[in-house]
């Protein structure tokens, strides 16, 4: 699946690594889209909100 990101939203939000369409890891965490490199950066960005 092909997801459109914005300019503003190219890096991981957890270690700022530079994304594209073609390697984004989304998930969506209390209803909102966050946009990351690996599913391992999710899983600390995620854990570091609890």
């Amino acid at each position: 699946m092909k997801i459109r990101i914005n300019q503003d939203e190219l890096k991981c939000e957890q270690c700022g690594a530079p994304l594209t369409e073609d390697d984004v890891y989304v998930r969506v965490i209390n209803g909102e889209k966050h946009y990351f490199c690996c599913s391992h950066c999710a899983d600390k960005f995620e854990a570091r909100l609890k």
